[in-house]
């Protein structure tokens, strides 16, 4: 089995022979079922692909914490990882079942409880060979009161398909934000599950953005699991050409006076296509809750489609959810008023789209993450 060498501890192991058994079970998903109606996998195999080790490189001053290769952890924080490696993502679907038995690799991050880690910490991961398949795992773990910044990029200039786990524990009172920038060539795939529990008083940011690829496609959970938990999830994509992502989003209310706040916003040029499905779930007993979700999409061209779903499901009756949706075209009259004063039609767009994108950017609180995003959208605006 990809992954597994002799110095692998036997509860590993074991979580590895599971997995692989939940996977060999379960069929490739079909959009008969709801979650992938959008995103057809018909004659996609994931075993034509055989596994290849990441290339993973980390940077950045961790002072205090851990922030080393997962598969250096095995041997270096056993016990952390026994307790936490799969503890936020279960097992129970296709592609999280993959990753679960075939991770080559990936990232450990472990703030300890009041330590603050003041400069933000980087992961590039990068799918080097054709047609190959590579098994990325992320573990983040904050103790009460811990604070840090983590910024993650994928990375592929061949066709491949990368399958992507990422497991965010925050304990109380803990601040993380979260970055995740992929960059992909059009015809690969990276399917990624990314599940987040956060504690009482504590806070999670993050943030997602997507340039490029092929039916690409991330669940991205967040379980506000302790009173006064608050989550933002701010997300960026710009597609072209025939690339496809599809986001399905949740924001689970388990606790009461908590907080979430969504917004995702994308550019859609060619025949590109993006889907959205949002779900704001107040569990009985969340009473207070407050969530807002929202996904607006500028389309640069009459083939581009963009799909947003919103959902409400509420099981407490004292709460605040407000959700909102829209797809439209480049402003005409915008257009022509820049190009009046001498822009062409093509600087005009860029204009209008590096706009566009503004407020998603003003949403990143650290500096160095924002500009960070803000130069991979200007790599990909032109």
């Amino acid at each position: 089995m990809a992954g597994i060498t002799v110095s692998e501890p036997a509860w590993l192991a074991g979580k590895r022979a599971a997995a692989q058994a939940t996977y060999d079970s379960l069929p490739v998903p079909s959009n008969r079922e709801e979650a992938w109606r959008f995103t057809n996998l018909r004659g996609f195999d994931p075993e034509a692909f055989p596994t290849r080790p990441a290339s993973v490189e980390l940077d950045g001053e961790a002072g205090g914490a851990v922030f080393t290769s997962l598969a250096r952890a095995v041997e270096s924080h056993p016990e952390l990882l026994e307790r936490h490696l799969g503890a936020v993502v279960p097992e129970g679907e296709k592609f999280a079942a993959a990753n679960a038995a075939r991770w080559t690799d990936g990232v450990l991050l472990h703030v300890p409880a009041g330590v603050s880690v003041d400069v933000p910490l980087r992961a590039a991961v990068e799918l080097g060979e054709e047609g190959s398949a590579l098994y990325h795992r992320v573990l983040v773990v904050l103790d009460k009161g811990a604070r840090a910044t983590f910024v993650e990029e994928f990375r592929s200039e061949v066709p491949g398909y990368l399958n992507v786990v990422v497991e965010l524990a925050v304990a109380d009172e803990a601040r993380l934000e979260y970055v995740t920038i992929q960059h992909h060539h059009s015809e690969t795939r990276q399917f990624g599950t990314h599940r987040a529990t956060v504690g009482r008083d504590a806070e999670l940011d993050w943030v997602a953005a997507a340039l490029g690829g092929t039916r690409a496609k991330s669940r991205m959970e967040s379980l506000l699991a302790g009173p006064g938990a608050h989550v933002k999830v701010t997300g960026a994509y710009y597609l072209t050409g025939r690339e496809h992502v599809d986001y399905d989003t949740t924001q689970e209310h388990a606790a009461p006076n908590t907080t979430s706040d969504l917004a995702f916003k994308g550019v859609l040029a060619d025949r590109s296509r993006a889907v959205w499905r949002g779900v704001i779930r107040v569990d009985k007993g969340a009473q207070k809750t407050d969530a807002y979700q929202e996904n607006r999409n500028l389309l640069l061209s009459t083939d581009a489609q963009a799909t947003p779903i919103p959902g409400l499901e509420i099981e407490a009756n004292d709460v605040r959810c407000t959700h909102g949706a829209t797809v439209g075209q480049v402003d005409s009259a915008q257009l022509f008023y820049m190009m009046a004063r001498g822009l062409d039609r093509a600087s005009a767009q860029r204009m209008i789209v590096r706009g566009f994108f503004e407020d998603v950017l003003d949403r990143i609180g650290s500096t160095q993450a924002r500009e960070r995003l803000a130069s991979a959208l200007e790599s990909r605006i032109g």
